[in-house]
C-alpha cells in the first residue's frame, strides 16, 4: 500500500526516550523534555512572532511594552492570536518538524503514524498579563476522546518560545487523568468525560476553580490512579508531551510578561476514521 503524504513517520533515530521516561508518560500522561527544540529553531520562530507584536507596539527595543494595549482581565487573553499574530508562518511550522521531537512522538505513539490533515500546523499560545494573583482556572477539558478500546488517540505538544514561569499563564494539566473513565467500554466525547469526572469530589472542586490556595498543587488518589495539577512551565525550547486524553485548561497570567508558547496535536492516523464516524465529521481528504 502506498504511503499517504499526510502520514508522517519517524524521521530521526538520534533521540531515544529512556524506559523511565516512557513509564512516566504511561503513568502520568505528561512528560517534560527540556531543551528538545534547538535554540536556533526557537529563535527564528520567536522573532517571527515578535514582528507583528512590534507593529502593535508591544515589543520595542528588545523589551515588552505592555502599556501599548489595554490590560485584559482574566479570562480575556488580550489579543486574538490568529488575527493579530497568525499561525501560518513557516518559522512556526518548522517547530514541529524537528527530528528529535518527531522521534519522541513516534516512540510515544508506539510507531503508529500520525495524520496532519486535521491539525496541519502548530497553534501559537499568547496571553498578556491579566490577573494580579494567580489562581486555578475553570474550563477544564480534553482534546481527545476516550475510545472503547482504551487506546490513546495521540499526543499533544506544549512548547515554550520564551521563559514561562509559575503563575505566568502556562497551560495546566491534570497528570494521571488520561487513565480515568477508560473502563466505560464505549466512545466518550469530551462533554461525556467531564460529566463522569464530576462524580469525584476532586474534579468537582477543580472544575469550579477551587483548590491550590495554599500554593500546593491539588492532588488526589482516585482508585489506583494519582491525579495532580501540573503547570507546563519552562525555558525556551522546553517541550511538554501529553496524552491527548488528559484534562487541561488555559490559565491566567499573573507575571510581568506575556506567556508565549505553542501547541500541536499529533493524531493517530489509524484512528481518524473511527473518530470521524463517532463525531459525525466528514473525514478530510488526502
Amino acid at each position: 500500500m502506498a504511503q499517504s503524504p499526510t502520514d508522517i513517520p519517524n524521521r530521526s533515530n538520534r533521540f531515544a526516550l529512556s524506559p523511565g521516561q516512557r513509564a512516566e508518560f504511561a503513568e502520568r500522561g505528561v512528560l517534560k523534555l527540556p531543551g528538545l527544540i534547538p535554540a536556533e529553531t526557537i529563535r527564528r520562530a520567536r522573532e517571527a512572532v515578535l514582528v507583528p507584536l512590534a507593529r502593535l507596539g508591544l515589543w520595542r527595543d528588545g523589551a515588552w511594552r505592555l502599556d501599548a494595549v489595554p490590560r485584559p482581565q482574566w479570562p480575556a487573553t488580550g489579543l486574538k492570536t490568529s488575527k493579530a499574530i497568525g499561525n501560518k508562518r513557516p518559522e512556526l511550522e518548522a517547530l514541529i518538524d524537528e527530528p528529535d521531537l518527531l522521534a519522541a512522538v513516534d516512540q510515544l505513539l508506539d510507531g503508529h503514524r500520525f495524520d496532519r490533515r486535521v491539525f496541519k500546523r502548530p497553534q501559537l499560545l499568547f496571553t498578556l498579563p491579566n490577573i494580579d494573583t494567580w489562581r486555578l482556572p475553570q474550563g477544564w477539558h480534553a482534546d481527545g476522546p476516550r475510545f472503547a478500546s482504551g487506546v490513546s488517540p495521540g499526543v499533544q505538544l506544549f512548547g515554550c518560545l520564551d521563559e514561562v514561569g509559575p503563575g505566568g499563564g502556562a497551560t495546566v494539566v491534570v497528570a494521571g487523568s488520561h487513565r480515568l473513565a477508560n473502563t466505560e467500554a464505549r466512545f466518550l466525547r469530551a462533554k461525556d468525560l467531564t460529566m463522569i469526572l464530576r462524580r469525584e469530589p476532586f474534579f468537582r472542586e477543580l472544575m469550579a476553580g477551587r483548590g491550590g490556595e495554599d500554593g500546593v498543587p491539588p492532588r488526589a488518589r482516585i482508585g489506583d490512579v494519582t491525579v495532580e495539577v501540573v503547570e507546563c512551565t519552562g525555558a525556551p525550547g522546553d517541550v511538554w508531551l501529553t496524552d491527548l486524553r488528559i484534562l487541561h485548561a488555559g490559565a491566567p497570567n499573573a507575571a510581568d510578561r506575556p506567556r508565549l508558547m505553542f501547541t500541536h496535536r499529533f493524531m493517530r492516523a489509524d484512528l481518524l476514521r473511527e473518530m470521524a464516524e463517532a463525531y459525525g465529521w466528514i473525514e478530510p481528504s488526502a
